[in-house]
């Protein structure tokens, strides 16, 4: 049989790759997850020459990083900056790096706006007090409301076996594992084996 040579571009074998596995074409020989692991080498290759790294030395101990908005009279940092991806690198309280969350630009410019004006958040500091910072939660950098659109949602703990069976949630000790069954969701309970011990635990949600 004579060989034919097809030369596709990035986005139609991205578009292959879908259908197949979509089919279920992904298999233990890994033929479609190796071309899209090609796929991804070359796509992170163009990322990072548009990527901007920060690192905060404190957020270990704040749970927050500060994100730098103005300085000085002028935008800078997160308002000024022409990368299309902020990289976040987390370190501990050794100051090894832990974790690096990578977002586009425009999530991390939306999430900060929320907090625009917020006498906790929205703060001065830097050199001589010049720099317009807000004080961003580590949580909020993966808020699905921002990263890909939706609201988040808390899925009701139901337990029983019919759909009539009335609902009841599972409280847990975290220290000694005892275990409870209530009705209600915002019970607010001690654990009355830790009692026991002269210790005062509260009960959570299993």
């Amino acid at each position: 049989m004579k060989h034919i040579s097809v030369q596709l571009n990035e986005g139609q074998l991205k578009e292959i790759t879908k259908q197949a596995r979509d089919e279920g074409g992904a298999d233990k020989r890994f033929d479609v997850n190796l071309l899209e692991g090609k796929l991804s080498e070359n796509k992170w290759a163009e990322l990072l020459e548009t990527i901007e790294f920060k690192k905060d030395y404190k957020a270990w101990k704040t749970g927050n990083i500060a994100v730098e908005y103005f300085n000085r009279g002028e935008p800078s940092g997160i308002a000024a900056t022409e990368a299309k991806y902020v990289a976040y690198i987390l370190v501990d309280e050794e100051q090894n790096d832990n974790a690096v969350i990578f977002l586009k630009t425009e999530i991390i410019k939306a999430i900060c706006r929320q907090y625009l004006g917020h006498p906790k958040r929205d703060i001065k500091g830097g050199d001589d007090n010049a720099s317009s910072l807000i004080l961003l939660p580590i949580e909020e950098l993966l808020n699905p409301k921002f990263v890909f659109g939706v609201e988040k949602e808390e899925p009701d703990v139901h337990y029983g076996d019919t759909q009539n069976d009335k609902s009841s949630w599972v409280y847990i000790c975290t220290q000694c594992g005892f275990m409870h069954r209530a009705g209600v969701k915002n019970l607010h309970k001690n654990c009355p084996k830790c009692m026991e011990k002269d210790a005062v635990n509260k009960m959570v949600i299993q």
